[in-house]
């Protein structure tokens, strides 16, 4: 037990990233590699409250604050979750704070589906965002990951009627990028279920919570999600969770390795029992047997803390 505890708090401080090594002993300092730039040309939207840099850090310069849906021009992007883009002049903006779809928003009838979800938001420390999508504003980005202090996203495209996000918590004192590269297989079920498997290129080992999205709409899905046992490398059924229309379904956990994701299409609308289901297992942190109360209270706080729901419908 204490030799499980041991790796997989060393994994969550290194999470699998090459570094220097430092030497206990004279306790060298490790220095961190920086992020990388990438050109870049492409119009993205505006979301709420945009806030424009001078410089790609928070303690810059605020050049404006945008409204939301505003075509933007972007002109580069940084590893750590910058755009660089052009408005006249040249200023930065995060990666959460523009979309490729735009039609951000609620509807203007609402319903109680999305009341439902803004209020368990609410409860838990999120922003619900709701996004149509449309035939001209496609979700063009298959993968979005970054780093922000302690925060790590990856956002995961199954295909155009169900995406993956994971919020990943963990300790990186050396703000190293991460591999967080995976290969994606596809099959179908005796049942015509849908089997994904999201395997990652290199042995990884994450703490936080995945957000299920739909982006079809029209029919519900109950989409079960299986985790990897880190000792035995065998999947582990976690829970089934139920999106409707656009709407997401929360599914946190405290460890995210290789993953398998099986959805099924539900004919009918979800029962009340499926609902209240769903309320529960949205309403807090869902925590993995081997984690003992200090620890639980200290991952706890800090997911409550250091995280934020980000839009990744894009």
């Amino acid at each position: 037990m204490k030799r499980n505890m041991f790796r997989k708090f060393a994994a969550a401080l290194l999470l699998g990233v090459t570094v220097l090594t430092a030497t206990l002993g004279n306790h060298t300092d490790v220095l961190a590699k920086g992020p990388t730039y990438s050109a870049k040309e492409d119009v993205y939207y505006t979301k709420a409250n945009c806030i424009v840099y001078a410089e790609p850090t928070y303690t810059s310069i605020v050049l404006t604050t945008l409204d939301a849906n505003l075509p933007v021009r972007v002109i580069g992007e940084y590893s750590n979750g910058w755009y660089r883009i052009n408005i006249g002049v040249i200023g930065y903006v995060k990666w959460d704070s523009v979309t490729t779809a735009g039609a951000i928003g609620l509807p203007q009838k609402a319903s109680k589906q999305i009341a439902d979800a803004q209020r368990i938001a609410s409860e838990i420390g999120y922003e619900f965002v709701y996004l149509t999508l449309n035939d001209e504003k496609i979700i063009k980005k298959d993968i979005y990951n970054s780093y922000v202090g302690q925060k790590v996203m990856l956002y995961v495209k199954i295909d155009d009627e169900v995406g993956v996000s994971f919020k990943m918590l963990y300790e990186d004192k050396i703000k190293s990028d991460i591999n967080l590269k995976f290969t994606k297989t596809a099959t179908v079920g005796a049942l015509g279920d849908r089997i994904v498997e999201l395997a990652f290129d290199e042995d990884m080992e994450l703490m936080g919570q995945i957000a299920i999205f739909q982006f079809k709409e029209g029919y519900d899905k109950a989409i079960t999600i299986n985790t990897t046992d880190l000792d035995s490398y065998d999947y582990v059924e976690m829970n089934t969770y139920y999106t409707e229309f656009s709407e997401f379904a929360y599914a946190p956990v405290t460890q995210i390795a290789n993953m398998k994701i099986i959805d099924a299409e539900i004919p009918n609308s979800l029962t009340e029992k499926q609902r209240a289901r769903m309320t529960d297992l949205q309403r807090g942190i869902k925590y993995q047997s081997y984690d003992n109360k200090e620890y639980r209270s200290s991952i706890h706080s800090r997911l409550r803390k250091d995280t934020e729901y980000v839009d990744y419908n894009y």
